[in-house]
């Protein structure tokens, strides 16, 4: 209870002032709904006694009492309900600038992937504010549960002692309760990761599904998440609606018991038929809060859960830190500067030892088999990842040391998987740079070769993109991440094999986008086509981890290593 507590509570603090208000507004609702049984009492004694006044204003005090209630009871949920909700967006937000923050190497490692990282935005989330409705319940039915119990021990003394007898049996039942609830709510909450990540593959990857009669195998892996999910979720309900049971039989054996004790004060005279209805009023309201305080803490426990979950996203370290006094990118620099560095993931080493240095204005062509370090290169220079050991330098700066934010905004990057926005041609272009005017965009698309297909659209540049670029072809997608690299005007260019999954005539329209964009520009180009690298500058032949060869085309060839080896598989000789 105290660790589940400790958990919400840091959610719950910085709404305190709103909690007291709640609190207050319960204390207000409680306190009155308390007098209900002993105005039923009274009332029946003035029918006994013939009391006509009493009758009459008695039952229209309970009216302006319960009315009242209604009224309180309206601000009391509604601000712990709407608060709940503010506290689930936070979560969302916070949630959402961690995912953002994160470095390229933590969600290489979840293992659930983006769809397990949907389902804690979207279901865990949903769980904590269903959860933190109930506090409302927390704060208001203690009281009742208080005043209650101390209107019984003050009707007889000796009634306590049958309630209190059955505390600790009711508190041995919702500790087992709330620890199997625990256990349960964790396997359901990995169920449903599960099963948003069958669900993600499955549309993201429709082409692969249908090409290759896949539909029964992904109606066969969603069915099986499905089955895990509602096999915890059962598990959850059994215990949910079986604690209600549980405590209300045995609520039902103590208030039996109470009632013989009742019984038998009743033939002895000490207890009249008015105090019967007030006790019975008591026990009811007594077992009802009992009742919603125990519901309350098994949603509650089941948010801890949830809560315990996103936590351990929010204290993850695999972040890109920031520098505590980060410098400005330097406007001048003459060079691009690799000394001695290291990568690794985990155990694996990636990169071993890499010293280069590359010219302001230098085209840098990166070959090599797959797996050779040729992307993690290019990553470290957005700091994607940062070396293991070793530095980067541009110009005299290590770009550990450059505001991350503004290294980034010097280095565009194109790469093979076009990624566009659900958004239109226009939008996907400005994105390059949201500063500029979006006035220069078709000045963009001009230069990377896209203009014309765009103004061929009905909509031309307000053409809405579908979900991954749907509805343009590979060409196309790539022209549009080209014009949107243009568009971002940066010293730095990274090209990703940015031709390696178009036909020979894409490409060709293609290539000439990417001509206008490396123009004057510093570019890292990555490419298994060793004939759209032929015109680098020099190129850099890596091979597990290191450059083993270096020189531009013709030196290479004359060489007879590596990168001759690759000429003439590609040439087919």
């Amino acid at each position: 209870m105290n660790q589940m507590f400790k958990t919400i509570w840091p959610e719950l603090k910085p709404h305190g002032w709103t909690l007291l208000y709640v609190m207050f507004l319960g204390t207000l609702i409680s306190g009155p709904k308390s007098m209900i049984p002993l105005l039923v009492g009274e009332l029946a004694k003035a029918w006994e006694a013939g009391d006509r006044d009493a009758a009459v204003w008695i039952p229209f005090t309970i009216a302006v009492i319960w009315v009242c209630i209604g009224g309180l009871r309206f601000f009391h949920l509604f601000w712990m309900k709407y608060t709940a909700n503010k506290i689930a967006i936070n979560l969302r937000r916070k949630l959402m600038d961690k995912y953002l923050s994160l470095n390229i190497g933590f969600f290489n490692d979840f293992v659930r992937g983006s769809g397990g990282l949907i389902s804690r935005m979207i279901h865990d989330i949903t769980i904590v504010q269903n959860g933190l409705y109930k506090v409302s319940d927390l704060v208001r039915e203690p009281i009742i549960v208080v005043v209650m119990f101390t209107l019984l021990v003050m009707m007889d003394w000796k009634l306590t002692f049958f309630i209190l007898a059955a505390l600790p049996i009711i508190t041995t039942v919702m500790r087992k309760f709330s620890k199997s609830l625990r256990k349960y709510g964790y396997k359901n909450q990995e169920a449903m990761e599960d099963l948003t990540k069958t669900l993600k593959e499955s549309l993201d990857g429709t082409r692969i599904v249908q090409s290759f009669n896949l539909e029964n195998e992904m109606r066969r892996a969603f069915n099986e998440k499905a089955d895990q999910v509602l096999f915890a979720t059962r598990r959850i309900i059994s215990r949910e609606e079986g604690v209600g049971p549980a405590s209300e039989s045995l609520a039902a054996i103590t208030i039996s018991s109470i009632l013989v004790y009742i019984g038998h004060q009743v033939f002895e005279g000490n207890f009249s038929t008015p105090d019967f209805i007030q006790f019975i009023g008591y026990i009811i309201l007594l077992q009802d809060g009992v009742k919603k305080l125990q519901g309350a803490i098994i949603k509650l426990q089941q948010s801890a859960v949830a809560l315990e979950r996103m936590q351990s996203v929010f204290d993850s370290t695999q972040v890109v830190p920031q520098a505590e006094n980060p410098v400005e990118f330097p406007k001048t620099w003459d060079k691009i500067k690799f000394e001695n560095v290291h990568f690794g993931f985990g155990e694996k080493k990636v990169l071993k030892g890499i010293d280069l240095e590359v010219k302001q204005g230098e085209i840098i062509a990166l070959v090599g088999s797959s797996g050779g370090g040729k992307s993690t290169l290019v990553n470290l220079l957005e700091r994607f990842f940062d070396p293991t050991s070793g530095r980067i330098l541009i110009g005299d700066h290590d770009i550990k040391d450059i505001d991350l934010k503004d290294l980034r905004d010097h280095v565009a990057l194109v790469s093979q998987d076009v990624f566009l926005f659900g958004d239109t041609i226009e939008r996907n272009i400005h994105a390059g740079n949201f500063d500029k005017s979006v006035e220069e965009v078709p000045a963009a698309a001009k230069l990377a070769n896209a203009h014309n297909f765009i103004t061929a659209k009905t909509d031309g540049y307000k053409t809405r993109v579908a979900d991954q670029g749907g509805g343009l072809s590979g060409g196309e997608k790539q022209r549009v991440s080209i014009a949107r690299a243009i568009f971002k005007d940066a010293p730095i260019l990274v090209l990703d094999e940015a031709t390696s999954a178009l036909d020979s005539e894409s490409e060709l329209e293609v290539q000439k986008g990417l001509e206008h964009l490396m123009q004057g520009r510093t570019a890292f180009v990555i490419a298994h086509r060793l004939s759209t690298i032929a015109k680098a500058d020099r190129i850099l032949v890596m091979k597990d981890g290191q450059i083993v060869e270096q020189g531009d085309h013709n030196n290479l060839l004359e060489k007879k290593g590596e990168y001759f080896r690759f000429h003439q598989i590609q040439a087919g000789l």
